[in-house]
């Protein structure tokens, strides 16, 4: 009779959640670790860099802007030096020309002009402030932002002041900006041009959500690897399992199989070696004396004492000396004769 593998899972359970734990631990743990440094060098390092980047980016736009503005005034600078205009025409030249120049996502940005007084000399949005001392105007943080903008343009000739100033043209927006400060020698004047800190924020925002969704979606697909690499792993562990179950059911069941037939066999061997040995017998009726003393008729004895059974016949001396007159043994022979 075939053995029954028991492949159930509630004999295999325990042992199987413990090495599918163990197996799933060792995918997840490592692939988290991974996963987590990835996360802590977005937010630490790549957000943080990308956001610096940016904002240098900006800064090397309106620096070449600064030079371009530069350029404008020294171009109107030669024209008096070649004697084509006089020196007011061509500073209210260059004035014109700068008031005019926008640029920015919306066109609204712009240059302005003031000398090393500090009294300003041209602003677009500020006509107030032109031709006045501007050296006691202060920003929202109380900071004499024209008194910097003239110490770094004298001692640097070129730099950067952040401060708070009117949102472009609408003057109940204000708004967190830095510019860039050039000093243009031959009129004493400073010229300069600024970014709003809101506008580069804003970029800076959308480039991060970029950054941010790509990071989920890389995550999203890191994940469902790890979840089908675990998913394919505890299948083909529960299969080598049932398989390994299945295989030990039979090896038992062999076992046993073994077990019985040696049983079987020692029994035998046994019961024959009751028969060995010097037996007590009768020399004239052939009958045994067993171990308490009775004789026996030899075939009860033996029957007793082994698994044989025992069939009657007549041997041919027997038949002629009881029988003389049949022949038994001699008509048998000659039926084979024939």
């Amino acid at each position: 009779m075939s053995p029954t593998p028991n492949t159930s899972d509630s004999k295999a359970t325990p042992h199987l959640r413990v090495e599918v734990l163990r197996d799933t631990l060792k995918i997840i743990i490592p692939s988290f670790l991974a996963i987590a440094l990835f996360v802590s060098s977005l937010f630490f390092s790549i957000i943080p860099a990308s956001r610096d980047n940016l904002m240098e980016q900006k800064k090397s736009e309106i620096s070449h802007l600064i030079q371009t503005g530069w350029a404008i005034l020294n171009h109107h600078h030669e024209l008096v030096n070649t004697g084509i205009v006089s020196i007011e025409k061509a500073q209210q030249m260059a004035i014109d020309q700068l008031r005019n120049i926008r640029y920015g996502p919306e066109s609204k940005d712009y240059f302005w002009l003031n000398d090393t007084k500090p009294t300003m000399i041209m602003h677009p949005y500020r006509l107030d402030l032109e031709g006045k001392d501007i050296s006691d105007y202060q920003d929202t943080n109380g900071k004499r932002l024209f008194l910097d903008v003239v110490d770094i343009a004298k001692k640097q000739g070129e730099g950067y002041v952040p401060y708070t100033w009117q949102l472009n043209d609408n003057p109940e927006n204000i708004s967190a900006k830095l510019s860039i400060v050039k000093m243009f020698e031959p009129w004493g004047w400073v010229i300069g041009t600024g970014l709003y800190l809101e506008d580069v924020e804003r970029e800076i925002k959308a480039v991060l959500k970029k950054i941010v969704s790509i990071s989920i979606g890389i995550l999203l697909v890191i994940s469902l690897l790890i979840f089908f690499t675990v998913q394919d792993g505890i299948q083909e562990k529960r299969k080598r399992f049932h398989a390994e179950e299945t295989l030990k059911d039979y090896q038992d069941h062999l076992e046993s199989l073994v077990e019985s037939r040696t049983q079987e066999l020692s029994s035998a061997l046994s019961k024959v070696k009751q028969l060995s040995g010097f037996l007590p017998i009768c020399a004239s009726c052939k009958k045994i004396r067993d171990d308490e003393g009775y004789w026996n008729q030899i075939e009860s004895y033996i029957r007793t004492h082994s698994e044989a059974e025992f069939s009657h016949s007549i041997c041919p001396d027997c038949a002629n000396t009881l029988y003389p007159d049949f022949n038994l043994y001699q008509n048998s022979k000659k039926e084979k004769k024939s």
